[in-house]
């Protein structure tokens, strides 16, 4: 099923490896793997949506429309074109008259992939 707007993008989704056995000095150690590579619909968000959803401008910082049956969690790490983004707050699910998912996401300034 493709996704309900205009896919634009193809976004890879990286989730967090099981390592629970695996420990280093720190702790359990932490890896991310690619789970899939979706097609989305990525846009900027509008200085006026940045407002109402944060009370100030936000720069790098992006709205992604996808399919609804992508499993996807808060903690994934995403790229887009070689840029690493990080999911801001909850994943929204919308399964009236277009189902599909929704989430903001924000530009990473370091590398974490």
């Amino acid at each position: 099923m493709n996704p309900p707007f205009f896919p634009n993008e193809t976004m890879n989704i990286y989730t967090l490896k099981d390592n629970s056995d695996d420990y280093d000095y720190y702790g359990s150690k932490n890896e991310y793997v690619l789970k899939e590579t979706i097609p989305v619909d990525i846009q900027p968000l509008s200085p006026t949506s940045s407002l109402r959803e944060f009370g100030k401008i936000l720069q790098d910082t992006y709205k992604v429309i996808f399919n609804i049956e992508v499993e996807i969690k808060d903690t994934d790490q995403l790229r887009i074109n070689d840029t690493n983004y990080e999911i801001i707050g909850s994943i929204s699910t919308w399964n009236h008259v277009l189902p599909h998912k929704e989430m903001l996401i924000k530009k990473q300034r370091k590398k974490a992939l």
